[in-house]
């Protein structure tokens, strides 16, 4: 590893640029003075002691006694260990904080109850979106959709919806492929059956509507969908004509 992949890293470890400088030149003197130091790391002697007194009080460098005194820094697998562990504690301690954070925040993962049209680039983000509401689930959750790759994305939301004994039913025209992904689906909680309908449409609670607006199964530069979050009528008409292609649909 190079001297400036050392220090490099150690100021990922958590050191100041002139720490790290100072602790990879101790690498190579191993035992030195301070103005020797200074002249190797291109530090200061003006600030090299007040490094070298931090790096001594993190206990990466030993201080020796003596006219002058003398640094000495531990083996580098020594060093690397101790910043890890410091760094894992803080890590630690930042999980704690956010654990308490987000009880203290109100995050509507609903996205409000105002209709709108929304439009992204990659049919993955429309998935995690979709992801969101249906975590939002509490009752039902009827989907018209044919399932491709990147439905992958909402089978976890799906588990945890089944876990929360809501009520999942996707209707989707299969082929060979998307079959094997249907399997997925049924082990994560839903219902399946197959039924060319055409649609892409998700119900939640039978009150909430996403409807696509683009065709998903094309490459397009941009895919339109809109969300009606509290639309009854539209879910009741959507709701219909579920139930009929239900009815219509062959069970896998």
């Amino acid at each position: 590893m190079q001297e400036y992949d050392i220090n490099l890293f150690l100021e990922k470890l958590g050191l100041t640029e002139y720490e790290a400088k100072t602790l990879s030149s101790l690498f190579k003197l191993r035992e030195s003075e301070a103005p020797i130091i200074s002249r190797t790391a291109q530090v200061p002697k003006t600030r090299v002691y007040d490094v070298l007194d931090r790096l001594t009080k993190k206990n990466l460098v030993i201080e020796i006694q003596g006219r002058p005194k003398r640094y000495m820094a531990l083996e580098p697998e020594k060093v690397f260990n101790i910043l890890m562990e410091e760094k894992k504690k803080e890590l630690k301690l930042l999980e704690e904080e956010a654990t308490k954070l987000k009880d203290t925040i109100s995050f509507d993962n609903t996205n409000g109850t105002n209709e709108k049209v929304m439009k992204v680039k990659d049919k993955n983000d429309f998935m995690k979106i979709l992801g969101q509401h249906i975590d939002s689930a509490n009752e039902s959750i009827h989907i018209l959709t044919p399932i491709a790759k990147e439905h992958n994305h909402i089978l976890t939301p799906l588990k945890n919806a089944s876990n929360r004994n809501v009520e999942i039913k996707l209707i989707s025209s299969l082929n060979e492929d998307s079959a094997k992904l249907a399997k997925e689906f049924k082990t994560n909680g839903a219902q399946v059956r197959h039924f060319d309908h055409g649609m892409n449409t998700y119900i939640i609670d039978n009150k909430k509507v996403i409807l696509a607006i683009s065709d998903f199964q094309k490459e397009n530069p941009e895919y339109h969908f809109t969300i009606w979050p509290e639309n009854k009528p539209m879910a009741n008409a959507m709701m219909k004509y579920f139930d009929h292609a239900w009815e219509q649909g062959k069970e896998i």
